[in-house]
């Protein structure tokens, strides 16, 4: 089941081909894609059309030198995905071969790797966009876009391989999957209510029960059932502030509005008590006691206020994270000069690009599927991928930052040295 994905490269070919043919992602040093025959060892699936296998860059730089290309885009990249445990890495290697042939072997020079270092294996395909044939260039207008996909699934439906089809036959699945969606709003709802009524998780779970909800696990997935629905809804799919250790979370949080009263009270004995109460000191009825004191303000409530920052403060503080979060990742990966930083960030893009068509691989196929279990599976497997994308845009945006204010400092003194020769 595979999925494509193709955008502009405007920074660096050579990195981006350095990238894409890395021998710790293209060689398969075990066997373990294909036979484990010792044959197969050692084996990097990569393939070069049109253009050197050598020195694939050179070739791609000599014709766009040969036809004076100027252009910003100075190549496409393109990713073509598979399921998991789909395919071998000589079947999905032809595949990735065989859909750029079928797309661009007649005009343009092109490069297709096939990486073995995730679980799902994938292609990257390179895509010189000057014609061979009479230096036009190929634009990736949405129609180009549609028949990478068309060729893609042609030549998967030829290897036994699925694709991604819209589902048949399941109108009442997909019904189902629509009620169900009137019944998670209101499961939130008395889940956000129960929360506010109750001061500890077992409360919460006997609130519920005499709503008439129940908790049960199908599959493994932990689910709810509504009193009015006969399916089993995971409680996946009603977001992260549902789940339980969230909801635990939210009612030892949970503080109650404090009302102004005049009743005299020790203020040590006040401070200590509301500390206790604060860390989570206490337990049963004696916090119980506490909270409700608070509540009716018998005991004061000393939670500390937020200092607001101005506008100009945060900036600073959002520009100071960037420095600290770059000199720390610039440290530990040993980069000592621009051309290795600039190498970096675009090792990272890539990686960043990896990651977002895993993830919308499963954010595709979780809107398709109607059944609620598989549904839930799917996002999850999405959702897990968030925080190294989050990790990755922020050390991207960090070292672009660096990478900026080092060239800046470069020229300015480039400009000083210029000055002091004219003063000579």
């Amino acid at each position: 089941m595979a999925t494509t994905k193709i955008w502009a490269v405007k920074n660096r070919l050579d990195h981006v081909l350095e990238y894409v043919s890395n021998e710790e992602k293209t060689i398969d040093k075990l066997g373990d894609y294909v036979s484990r025959d010792s044959a197969t060892q050692n084996q990097k699936y990569m393939t070069c059309i049109n253009c050197s296998s050598n020195d694939p860059f050179t070739s791609m730089m000599n014709l766009k030198e040969s036809y004076h290309d100027n252009s910003k885009i100075i190549a496409y990249h393109a990713i073509q995905s598979f399921k998991p445990g789909e395919g071998n890495a000589d079947m999905v290697h032809e595949i990735g071969v065989k859909t750029a042939e079928r797309l661009f072997g007649n005009q343009y020079q092109f490069v297709v790797c096939t990486h073995l270092d995730k679980e799902h294996l994938h292609n990257h395909i390179v895509i010189n966009p000057i014609s061979i044939v009479d230096g036009k260039r190929y634009h990736n207008s949405m129609k180009d876009i549609y028949k990478l996909r068309e060729v893609s699934d042609e030549v998967c439906k030829e290897y036994g391989l699925s694709i991604i089809d819209e589902p048949k036959g399941k109108g009442q699945s997909r019904n189902e999957y629509y009620q169900a969606r009137s019944y998670i709003r209101e499961i939130k709802q008395d889940m956000d209510g129960a929360v506010q009524r109750n001061y500890d998780f077992d409360s919460f779970i006997k609130d519920m029960n005499l709503e008439g909800y129940e908790f049960v696990k199908v599959e493994g997935m932990l689910c709810i059932l509504h009193p009015n629905f006969s399916k089993a809804i995971p409680i996946a799919l009603l977001g992260q502030k549902y789940s339980l250790d969230s909801i635990d979370k939210r009612i030892k949080k949970s503080e109650p509005t404090f009302v102004k009263l005049k009743i005299a009270y020790k203020q040590k004995d006040a401070n200590t008590l509301y500390q206790m109460y604060k860390e989570h000191m206490l337990n049963g009825f004696l916090k119980d006691v506490v909270k409700f004191q608070i509540l009716i303000g018998i005991l004061p409530n000393y939670a500390s206020r937020k200092v607001k920052l101005s506008k100009e403060m945060r900036k600073e503080c959002r520009k100071l994270d960037l420095i600290t979060n770059a000199t720390t990742y610039v440290a530990k990966n040993n980069i000592e000069t621009l051309e290795e930083l600039d190498l970096k960030i675009d090792e990272l893009k890539n990686q960043l690009n990896d990651f977002q068509s895993e993830r919308k691989y499963y954010y595709a196929k979780s809107y398709k599927e109607s059944d609620l279990i598989e549904k839930a599976k799917l996002s999850d497997s999405a959702k897990q991928l968030t925080p190294q994308i989050k990790e990755l845009r922020k050390n991207i945006k960090s070292l672009e930052y660096i990478k900026d204010h080092s060239q800046r400092c470069i020229d300015y003194n480039k400009e000083l040295e210029r000055k002091k020769e004219l003063e000579r």
